[in-house]
C-alpha cells in the first residue's frame, strides 16, 4: 500500500510559539507544494512525492492542526491557513511555484493567493472542490446542499466515532472507486490524528467560503487546472466552463484520483508543468 510519510525527508517549522508545521521536501528545481484535504496529511501525496521529486522539488506539509503538525485552539480556519503557507514559502524562499490542492486543501491555495498575490506562483492545480461549496443557485457546483447539513453537523461530526464513520463511507462512496478495507482504515486513521472539534470547526468554515473571484484572477493570471472526479462531473465540469473557461479540466476517478489512478494523474500533471 502506497500511502506513507517520508520522515528522512521530513521537517517542522515553527511559526508561532506553539505552533510547528510539518512539511517534507525532496528534490531540486522549481517547487510543487501540495497541500491535502481537511484533516489530512502529507502521507496521501506519496505516489506525487516519490515521482516528481525526481523531476523537481516537492514540498508537501500537514496543515495546522492536521497530522503531525500542531493541535491547537486557534487559527483553525482557510484564511489563516493561507496565512501559514505563507510563512512557509517565506522560510524556504520559494519562488516559480506550482501550488497544488487538494480537496479543501484548494482553500489554503486560494486563501494564500487571495493575500499574497501571485509573485512567487508560476501554476496552480486545483484537485476536485468547488470555489463556493454552499449555493442554491441552479446549475452550481456545490460540496453540501443545505437539506444534508443538519445530519451532517449534529450526527457525524459530533463525535470521535461519527468521524470515524464519516470518513469511512465517504472514502467508499466518493474518494475511491474501489477502495480495499486496508485503504479505508489507512485514510480513516489519517483524518483522526484531528480531533473531531477541528473537523467540526474546519467543516463549518468550508461552508462559508467563496473564492470564486480569486478563482478567476489566477486563470487570469497564471496556467491553471482543475480536475473533477466523475460523481458530479455532469453538473461539476458544465460550471468550470461556463465560469473559468481558461482553466483546463480533467475528469477523471472519484475524489482521491491522485492516488488511485496515480500513473495516469502524474503524466497530465507532467506534461501541465511542462506547458
Amino acid at each position: 500500500m502506497e500511502m506513507r510519510s517520508f520522515p528522512e525527508y521530513g521537517h517542522y517549522l515553527l511559526i508561532e510559539p506553539d505552533l510547528e508545521l510539518y512539511y517534507e521536501d525532496k528534490g531540486e528545481g522549481d517547487p510543487l507544494l501540495m497541500i491535502p484535504g481537511i484533516t489530512m496529511t502529507t502521507e496521501v501525496f506519496a505516489r506525487q512525492f516519490e515521482y516528481f521529486s525526481k523531476k523537481r522539488r516537492v514540498i508537501t506539509l500537514d496543515p495546522r492542526s492536521q497530522g503531525r503538525s500542531s493541535k491547537v485552539l486557534h487559527g483553525n480556519n482557510y484564511a489563516q491557513h493561507g496565512r501559514d503557507l505563507n510563512a512557509l514559502i517565506q522560510a524556504l524562499d520559494l519562488k516559480n511555484i506550482c501550488l497544488l490542492g487538494w480537496s479543501t486543501g484548494n482553500f489554503d491555495v486560494w486563501s494564500y493567493i487571495d493575500q499574497f498575490g501571485f509573485s512567487r506562483v508560476k501554476q496552480v492545480v486545483a484537485i476536485d472542490m468547488s470555489p463556493k461549496p454552499l449555493s442554491q443557485e441552479p446549475g452550481d457546483w456545490i460540496e453540501i446542499s443545505y437539506e444534508d447539513m443538519p445530519a451532517v453537523f449534529l450526527d457525524l461530526l459530533s463525535s470521535a466515532k461519527g468521524q470515524r464513520e464519516f470518513f469511512a463511507g465517504y472514502t467508499r462512496d466518493v474518494m475511491l472507486e474501489n477502495p480495499s478495507d486496508e485503504e479505508v482504515s489507512k485514510i480513516v486513521d489519517l483524518t483522526c490524528m484531528s480531533p473531531v472539534h477541528i473537523l467540526h470547526t474546519l467543516f463549518a468554515n468550508v461552508l462559508v467560503c467563496d473564492y470564486r473571484g480569486v478563482t478567476k484572477k489566477i486563470e487570469e493570471t497564471v496556467p491553471s487546472l482543475m480536475f473533477i472526479a466523475k460523481h458530479w462531473a455532469d453538473v461539476a465540469e458544465p460550471y468550470m466552463k461556463r465560469h473559468f473557461p481558461k482553466t483546463q479540466t480533467v475528469v477523471m476517478g472519484g475524489h482521491m484520483m491522485f492516488y488511485e489512478y496515480a500513473t495516469e494523474w502524474n503524466r497530465i500533471v507532467e506534461e501541465f508543468l511542462r506547458d
